[in-house]
């Protein structure tokens, strides 16, 4: 568990409501808590919309052991490359969105789908690749997928959205069909 965090309750558009930013290369943080208390179920009971718990933008940018708490939109992790080891990530709606190059290892992935109403279906992963010769994918190696109610493993952002589950745990919290195609029907 983290003993540091940085806690901001605001909502916006993705760029204006993120508690933390990153845009530098090279960035490392360790047992650091990242929370948008503005929709979080546990703490505020505001409208769900858009409220970013963490914005990353720079290179090379690695996260051990930290925690993201949201709602939708909980971490943009939305270009370049990224590693995210023995993290805790928790959200409804495209809580794991954008377009990097990143790799999630022994991530705790928490799906809190209660909060979407009795028929309510949440996503985890919202990959924004816009074409096919990016190298930009989602991979979770050796995560666990938990939590409650329903959520797709993803949507499609973009049409050439690139994310890739292996070695990985996945309780009942996921639905049988795993993936929507959102924005890019018909290109599946």
């Amino acid at each position: 568990m983290f003993k540091t965090k940085i806690v901001w309750g605001d909502h916006d558009s993705l760029l204006q409501s993120a508690t933390f930013r990153v845009s530098a290369d090279d960035f490392v943080a360790a047992n650091i808590g990242f929370i948008n208390s503005y929709n979080h179920v546990a703490i505020a009971k505001n409208p769900r919309i858009q409220a970013v718990a963490a914005l990353i933008n720079g290179d090379r940018a690695s996260f051990y052991n930290c925690s993201f708490y949201g709602l939708q939109d909980t971490l943009w992790d939305n270009q370049g490359r990224h590693y995210f080891k023995g993290c805790f990530i928790e959200g409804a709606v495209d809580f794991i969105c954008g377009n990097a190059q990143s790799i999630y290892e022994s991530c705790q992935i928490s799906v809190i789908g209660n909060e979407l109403g009795a028929n309510g279906r949440g996503y985890i992963t919202a990959h924004s690749r816009s074409s096919a010769t990016e190298g930009t994918a989602f991979v979770f190696k050796k995560c666990k997928v938990e939590g409650n109610g329903k959520a797709f493993l993803g949507r499609a952002w973009r049409p050439y959205s690139a994310v890739l589950f292996y070695e990985s745990y996945f309780s009942d919290v996921v639905v049988p069909d795993g993936w929507d195609a959102w924005t890019a029907r018909g290109q599946e």
